[in-house]
């Protein structure tokens, strides 16, 4: 972990949402104390450039009409997800499990590279090779990059 580590202490405690008080080992605490600077990094950032997401520019009413999806996008995004999910699982598990961590968990590819045992280069070279094979057979099926 890059940064401030906290001090060496007896126990470690954290304070669950009711208020009870939890021992927890040294390697967890870590951990959440990193999640704790990580989530105050990216909110710092979003107050620096002024992010938001679509739901809370829907939920103040400022969403524009061309903005919001259209009942038809929304069914044939839905058919495109269900004919993803049917290729994907025709991948290795290795591969699918790639896939898993560099979008679904968002894990970069050199911490890909150190759960996996291997280089960058390799976890790079292996997702450029699953997203290319992944095209190929979503193209073969008829829907073309983009229609995510």
């Amino acid at each position: 972990m890059r940064g401030k580590r906290p001090k060496e202490r007896k126990c470690y405690v954290l304070r669950t949402s009711d208020g009870t008080v939890v021992e927890v080992t040294r390697e967890v605490y870590l951990e959440w104390y990193q999640s704790r600077r990580r989530e105050r990094y990216q909110n710092e950032k979003k107050q620096i450039y002024s992010v938001t997401s679509l739901e809370a520019l829907s939920e103040k009413g400022m969403i524009l009409d061309g903005m919001a999806d259209s009942l038809e996008d929304t069914v044939i995004r839905k058919i495109c997800v269900e004919k993803l999910q049917s290729v994907m699982e025709e991948l290795a598990e290795e591969d699918a499990y790639l896939l898993y961590l560099l979008f679904f968990e968002e894990v970069t590819v050199k911490e890909a590279a150190q759960l996996c045992g291997c280089s960058r280069k390799t976890i790079a070279n292996r997702r450029n090779r699953i997203l290319k094979y992944l095209n190929g057979k979503l193209q073969a099926i008829g829907i073309m990059g983009g229609s995510f």
